[in-house]
Order: C-alpha cells, then structure tokens, then sequence
C-alpha cells in the first residue's frame, strides 16, 4: 500500500511538473496579438505599443507581441470579438476601453461578453478625471460652479468629457454647460482660445497633451474624482465630498470605478489558468522593467498599475452591488448622456 502511495504521488507530481513545463514552453516561437479596442494614435494605443515592446521580453520563450487596432462602439466591437471569436490559447489578448469592465453591470445594450469570464491580466495605470478652469476665468474652487455656469469643451455626448460634468449637474448641484462637436485636441485649444472656461479631463491625458499648462500654471484644477488623491495634485480637493445624496455617492463610486481599471489589458474567456498565470506575472514583472519605464516617462504614460487579481477583486465588489445602487447608477448615466431615465 505504502508503494503504491509513492507511486502514485510520484506519477501526480511528474504529472504536473510536465503541465507547468509545457505552460512555460508554449510561447516559444509564438506569436501574441494584442488588440486594441480603439483606432490608432490615441490614449488606449499609445499605451499598448509601449507595453508590447518590452511585455514579451518577460514571457518565457519571448513571443513576438504585435498589436492590432480594431475600433469600434467605443471598445465594445473588439470585447465582443475577443469573448466570442478569438482564439482562448494565450496568443490572443487586448488592451481594451476601461468602460468595458462594468458596461453590461451598468446597461451596455451592445455587450456580448461577460466581464467576470474574461481573463484580466493587469492595467497599466488609472484614469482619473479632474475638471479645470484657465486660470483666468476666474473659477477658483468647484464651489465656484455650484454658484454659477461655466462652460467646458467635449467631443460625443457620451465621452467623459461631457458625461462628467453632466453628472456633477446631477448629483453636486454643479452648473456646468458642455459645449460639444469639438475634435479631441481641439478640445483642449478650445479653452485656450477663450470659447469655453474649462474642461474635465483625465489627469493623465493633461501629462501627456497639456504639460506646459501645468507647467506655468495657466490652469486651476478644481476637484479630482478618484477614490483617493493623485500624488502630484494631493492638495486638489476630492469631488466625491460634494455628492451629499448618501445613495447617490454609492451609485457614483461604482460608475468612477471605470476610472480605476484605467488601461486594462486582458485575455480571452477559457484561456487555461497556467497560461493566464503567466502572462500576469509577465504583466507585473514589466511594471517594475526600467526599460519599460523609461519609455514610458519619454512618452509622458501615467504608470499606476493594477494587478489582474485586483481587477477580478473590483468586478466582484461591483457585481455584487445592491440592485438599487446599480439601478440608480443607471439612471444617473442615462441622464447624463442625454437620455430620460428616472
């Protein structure tokens, strides 16, 4: 009996010594296309081609990343396509939309995917809106708002740009009047050239686009809308003190999670667990990789990363929300965007 005990966990751990050996050689020689859920030249491909230079050097077996844009319905097209379509190996990830994660939970019409079956290998930094004013337009703290109107630049009615401040007007007696049609950069000289007052926008995108307004100080910077404050603006106030409706903050901080998930990257439904385990190890390893930093500083990229394991740790707080929290996340959306929803 004792012999067949040995035999046995001998045959076991051979076993799976041979699963763990063939998930570190599968990459070898192979090729990861990393899709990104929107068209070339924005913020969600900036960040993707910067990580593909470097993720797969952390890969066992150094597989080729090459990236691949597919745009369309603001990051649904490409979700749909890697729930429904790809290829569930490991060869086939995507830096999707940080909308994506809590689109079906918050009435996404067009979503075929369900979030908490996707693989979730990490995000790369967070997106955190903060809404300004020119410096000379005399809007000095978010108080100055709820007193009277100010202007802000947008591009769609559904962007963050206008459904920011349109849900500030809903739930912190705001007055902001989104003036949108605009381009996306020229949203931003739309506020230099006088024809709006201010704009909300991701802090992260400001590094990026609009670092001489920093700078020199042509902007004040009236609330941040994260769970907690942006290390380079810590003194900014937090905008969630201005929601008093102690529903209507729950409703909020489930909609601003979207913020947290930032960049998310992630992989196909069914991708086998050893191989998911890999490539987030890989993840969290060129998070740390100077030379990935480096490129990343050269081209002004926010790094605040996310682990996949916190993300699946966001789905689940935000799935298991009361109904009546989502319900009325969804009506602060809908009107938000334009729609009458109450």
């Amino acid at each position: 009996m004792r012999a067949c005990w040995i035999v046995g966990v001998t045959a076991s751990v051979a076993l799976t010594m041979s699963w763990g050996a063939r998930a570190q050689d599968f990459f070898a020689n192979k090729q990861i296309n990393l899709i990104v859920a929107s068209g070339a030249g924005g913020g969600y491909d900036g960040n993707a081609r910067v990580l593909a230079r470097t993720f797969g050097n952390h890969i066992p077996g150094q597989p080729r990343i090459v990236v691949q844009n597919m745009p369309g319905a603001s990051g649904i097209q490409a979700t749909n396509h890697l729930y429904t379509i790809a290829e569930r190996d490991g060869t086939v990830i995507s830096a999707t939309a940080n909308t994506m994660p809590l689109d079906p939970l918050l009435g996404g019409p067009a979503a075929r995917f369900n979030p908490r079956e996707l693989g979730w290998i990490g995000s790369i930094g967070k997106q955190i809106n903060v809404c300004l004013a020119w410096a000379a337009n005399n809007f000095d703290k978010f108080q100055d708002v709820q007193q009277r109107e100010m202007k802000v630049s947008a591009t769609g009615a559904t962007g963050w740009r206008a459904l920011m401040p349109r849900i500030l007007n809903s739930v912190a007696d705001a007055k902001f009047r989104v003036i949108t049609g605009y381009a996306t950069t020229e949203s931003m000289l739309a506020v230099e050239r006088g024809e709006v007052d201010g704009i909300c926008t991701t802090y992260e995108t400001l590094l990026a686009s609009q670092q001489q307004w920093l700078t020199d100080k042509k902007v004040t910077f009236l609330a941040q809308f994260g769970f907690e404050p942006i290390p380079a603006i810590k003194d900014v106030p937090m905008g969630l003190a201005y929601v008093k409706d102690p529903a209507d903050l729950e409703a909020i901080r489930v909609i601003f999670l979207q913020q947290e998930t930032g960049r998310p990257i992630v992989a196909p439904p069914g991708i086998p667990k050893d191989r998911l385990a890999i490539l987030r190890k890989a993840f969290d390893a060129t998070m740390q990789d100077p030379a990935f930093l480096s490129e990343a500083t050269k081209a002004q990229l926010d790094i605040s990363p996310l682990t996949g394991a916190a993300i699946d740790d966001m789905l689940a707080k935000a799935y298991s929300s009361p109904p009546e929290i989502v319900e009325r996340a969804k009506v602060i959306l809908a009107r938000a965007s334009g729609e009458k929803k109450d």
